[in-house]
């Protein structure tokens, strides 16, 4: 008995002293729940400070914030005001009565006492467009403004998003600035009674230490040009910057790669980042010094790929590059392709990710059409890829099918043992002339790149007779070929008529884990095709019902992949175990072999190895 209280005596002071190390209880309380870590908050002393830095660390409920301060309630005023007479934010509605959120009763120093023993740990703060609704009305931004004690708000806030999608909020964002903020995000609205060039003007006062920069927005970028080039004059720090598409404009770049800090420039296409004008980029020559970009290791535009080529090959391009992303404006011939590969092999030796990529919707073109391969991107396109030792994952999206074939992927592999990530444009415009590779195209990529993490291609799974070929080529291959890191294998518009067939070849090849995928990426997906004609029509609709028969046959696949590839291995350890016992038979028998030539007699003894 007494033994037992020992233990778990132990066992107590144990894990007492586990839950008394901070980073420990940091790292417990960051997966519970906002109530569940508000209960710990209540435990003892020592939970609480860890629990509620937790709690108020990463904050995006405006709504929430305040009303530490006193209950927030609404209130319905008779008369309508005169709204641009509003020096912040206008109301909700204008009709016999009008609603505004007010603080229950005028704002006290005690109230202020308690909202800045939370207000210190917010380290995150995103005014996010729920509070446009839920704190509408001037009243409660008027009174913090009236009676806060200290100009920072939350002194210790190092991220600020400023979501709202109500332009005349913009200028709110104001009372949470300070100097130690690091990084901002904002969307842009256009208002007629505040410039952005004055808001430029205040971050660059309030937030001189920025280090990354997120401006969202969906005007032409011509529009506020000429006041960010002032403002990223303004911010010495500067290391990333993320715009919405064609927005990076040569002007822009021009000032940015004056920035000397400057890691990461970036655009994004979601929605919510918004989109400018593609005739802003349309004429792309940026004109750079000779101590242009001397940081920047991550680049992404939207160019013409020709102006692309002229930037790369000037004489003060970006020489430290690790990432390049370029979206092509409008699809060149291959040729140009292969003149921007070579550049960036030229001058872009660090490079470990590259991603060349037409990702507007696809154009209309004849379905019944099929182009020949001299108006195809081919490996002769491709080539100047292994003239690139460091990279690491290269993506290709493309609006028509590549013109690659077995002989040329086998070069690929054998030349860039080190891919990690390959795109190699899974997703064409479908046409009648189906792809030139089948599922043998993988195996030298499990051959030659052993850390392949993500593999997409296009090709044709239709062939029984191919994929037979394969599977004798691959049962046959000593050592046994398989990808030891494989994790994802997309086929896109890839054509599949057997999946129980498909599903046992990959089980081979694969290891448990992958995911197998299909289907388009496209802006507006299936939808951003329109035939020309009537006749055209019917070959498209033919078309995209064989591609949804395609994808569900690719879901089956990746439904019975797992168990087969456990079965597979399950096989494996079999028949490892099996040729272990074999050689143990052999080597038994050798020495039997070996006893008798030396006369050694017979005594009915065994042997021991």
């Amino acid at each position: 008995m007494s033994h037992t209280i020992h233990k778990s005596s132990v066992y107590g002071s144990t894990t007492q002293r586990v839950l008394g190390i901070p980073e420990i209880l940091e790292l417990v309380f960051s997966f519970l729940e906002t109530k569940d870590a508000a209960q710990c908050a209540r435990v003892c002393k020592g939970w609480s400070a860890i629990a509620l830095d937790s709690l108020w660390r990463d904050v995006d409920d405006l709504h929430r914030l305040f009303s530490l301060l006193a209950p927030i309630v609404a209130r319905e005023t008779p008369d309508c005001p005169d709204v641009n007479a509003l020096p912040v934010v206008s109301v909700v509605s204008c009709g016999s009565a009008q609603t505004s959120q007010h603080f229950s009763r005028p704002l006290e120093p005690a109230d202020w006492g308690r909202f800045m023993r939370y207000a210190r740990r917010v380290r995150s703060f995103s005014a996010l467009p729920s509070d446009d609704e839920r704190l509408h009305g001037p009243p409660i931004f008027d009174e913090i403004a009236r009676t806060r004690p200290t100009f920072n708000v939350l002194p210790k806030l190092s991220s600020l998003s400023w979501l709202s999608e109500k332009g005349d909020r913009t200028r709110l964002s104001l009372m949470f600035m300070h100097d130690n903020i690091k990084h901002f995000a904002v969307r842009l609205i256009p208002t007629d009674d505040y410039s952005f060039g004055v808001f430029f003007q205040e971050i660059a006062l309030r937030m001189p230490k920025l280090i990354e920069l997120d401006l969202r927005f969906n005007f032409p970028m011509r529009d506020i040009e000429e006041a960010l080039c002032k403002l990223l004059t303004d911010l010495p720090e500067l290391e990333k910057i993320i715009l919405p598409k064609f927005t990076l404009t040569a002007k822009i770049i021009e000032q940015l790669s004056k920035s000397p800090k400057l890691r990461v420039v970036q655009f994004e296409f979601p929605e919510s980042q918004g989109t400018g004008d593609v005739s802003d980029v349309h004429n792309w020559f940026p004109n750079v010094d000779e101590e242009a970009f001397p940081a920047l290791h991550d680049l992404s535009v939207s160019v013409h790929l020709p102006h692309m080529i002229r930037f790369l090959n000037s004489d003060f391009s970006p020489s430290h590059l690790q990432c390049l992303y370029v979206h092509v404006l409008y699809v060149v011939p291959p040729y140009q392709v292969q003149e921007f590969l070579e550049s960036v092999a030229k001058n872009c030796k660090q490079l470990t990710q590259l991603f060349l990529d037409f990702a507007g919707d696809p154009s209309p073109l004849i379905f019944r059409t099929s182009l020949p391969d001299e108006d195809r991107i081919g490996w002769n396109s491709l080539r100047p890829l292994t003239k690139l030792p460091k990279l690491t994952q290269f993506e290709l999206h493309w609006e028509t099918a590549l013109a690659v074939t077995h002989a040329d992927v086998e070069e690929l592999a054998s030349s860039m043992p080190a891919l990690e990530v390959l795109v190699l444009n899974p997703e064409p415009l479908p046409t009648p002339q189906p792809p030139a590779l089948t599922l043998r195209a993988l195996i030298p990529f499990a051959q030659h790149c052993r850390n392949m993490r993500e593999l997409s291609l296009c090709v044709d799974a239709s062939a029984t007779d191919t994929l037979e070929d394969a599977a004798r080529e691959l049962h046959a291959a000593l050592p046994p070929v398989r990808f030891q890191k494989l994790r994802e294998l997309t086929f896109g518009l890839s054509r599949i008529t057997h999946p129980e067939s498909i599903a046992l070849f990959l089980s081979r090849l694969c290891p448990v884990g992958v995911t197998v995928a299909a289907g388009v990426s496209w802006p507006e997906g299936v939808g951003a095709l329109a035939a020309e004609n009537v006749d055209d029509q019917a070959v498209l609709l033919d078309m995209w019902n064989q591609a949804k028969e395609w994808y569900s046959r690719w879901e089956e696949v990746n439904h019975m992949l797992p168990l087969l590839t456990s079965i597979r291995m399950e096989e494996r350890a079999r028949r490892s175990e099996l040729e272990r016992e074999v050689e143990d038979l052999r080597v038994r028998c050798r020495v039997l072999e070996d006893r008798m030539h030396v006369g050694v007699p017979h005594d009915g003894g065994c042997i021991t190895l």
